[in-house]
């Protein structure tokens, strides 16, 4: 295994053509929507998707799952039905995001969301990473992913950048995915925003990741008004990287 370089594009479940239409040869995040109501109302497209992906030669390296919580009684519902269209086109990893909780009850809410991603994973060969937030309400801190062993999906925009070098020298091995961009400032809305084009830091993260002799999956993931940039930076990042991350 190699790492490889892909990039993240939302599905609308009404046209897939409209959203997925032009990506043939090249690796993608199939994010589902967003809202977990809105993918409820469209779920029952899910076969349809996967036959749609693979007639159209749609390379799929991971797929992220609605933001459903982790601890909720319909979790083994719609999240396994994420990784059963993630099996079928042939992705490695599925990437789930971990819900703001109250302090209280935090611990009988985090046994739950243990217990649901550790059922899901046995019953699946494709890797079940938890994405991650700074701050400590969500249900699963990068601390807590850490502490319980957990698969993760490093996204470099949510955490400060010392904190992101952290957790990388101490948990590297248990990262099965990074998803690319930077929080900086932008000139156009004149303040400081996530999932910025990658500058400086994010071949900083590169770097470190190709001396540890990491390998995984490396998504970009930019503000919808960079996206015309995606393709050409995966190709840049591509060529940059993946020769001298193969021959660690």
């Amino acid at each position: 295994m190699s790492t490889q370089f892909g990039i993240r594009r939302e599905v609308d479940l009404n046209d897939f053509e409209k959203s997925l239409g032009g990506l043939k040869g090249i690796p993608i995040e199939l994010a589902l929507p967003h809202k977990l109501e809105n993918y409820n109302l469209r779920r029952t497209k899910m076969t349809e998707l996967g036959k749609y992906m693979i007639e159209n030669d749609i390379i799929i390296y991971s797929v992220h799952a609605p933001q459903g919580h982790l601890a909720s009684k319909d979790f083994t519902e719609w999240a396994g039905e994420t990784v059963k269209l993630a099996e079928s086109v042939g992705a490695r990893v599925v990437v789930f995001h971990p819900e703001n909780i109250k302090k209280f009850g935090k611990a009988d809410k985090q046994i739950i969301a243990l217990r649901n991603i550790k059922q899901l994973q046995r019953e699946t060969k494709v890797k079940v990473g938890i994405e991650t937030f700074g701050g400590r309400k969500r249900i699963l801190s990068p601390e807590d992913i850490i502490q319980k062993e957990l698969p993760m999906v490093l996204d470099i925009s949510h955490l400060f950048e010392r904190r992101t070098f952290e957790i990388i020298d101490r948990y590297y091995s248990n990262i099965i995915g990074v998803h690319l961009s930077e929080k900086r400032y932008d000139e156009i809305e004149k303040e400081s925003l996530p999932h910025m084009p990658i500058k400086e830091l994010g071949f900083k993260v590169l770097d470190r990741l190709k001396e540890l002799s990491w390998k995984g999956v490396v998504t970009l993931e930019y503000l919808p008004k960079y996206h015309d940039r995606l393709i050409k930076d995966r190709q840049m990042l591509e060529q940059t990287y993946t020769t001298s991350f193969s021959n660690i």
